[in-house]
């Protein structure tokens, strides 16, 4: 049994040439893999106005990740500190908070309350 004739006016014969930048056509990549599209669909629905759900990425990136491990050793010396005795906090202390104020900042919605400051 043969395959239906699709209808002349929806079928897509004709073609748009559209030059982009590397980083124009990674954004678009990214933004079609997000949407569980390939490009050509991803474009054609963002031409004609049609609604794309774009999910926001939750993958951590590698400086994101580095910082993060920096600040957990600071911490581990600070707990190794703490539990050997000392009876004052280390200077590094005040340094891996701040870090991660920063870094929870960047992660929180902008205007969102946040908690106490941390020491």
């Amino acid at each position: 049994m043969a395959r239906p004739k699709s209808d002349p006016a929806k079928r897509r014969s004709e073609s748009v040439r559209v030059s982009l930048s590397p980083v124009e056509i990674t954004q678009i990549t990214d933004k079609a893999a997000r949407a569980n599209t390939n490009v050509t669909a991803f474009v054609r629905a963002a031409a004609l106005g049609k609604s794309v759900s774009v999910t926001q990425s939750q993958a951590v990136d590698f400086e994101t990740r580095q910082e993060l491990r920096r600040i957990g050793q600071n911490l581990n010396q600070i707990a190794k500190a703490l539990n050997a005795g000392r009876n004052e906090l280390p200077a590094s202390l005040e340094l891996a908070c701040t870090q991660l104020n920063h870094l929870f900042d960047q992660w929180l919605p902008h205007g969102s309350p946040r908690q106490q400051s941390r020491p």
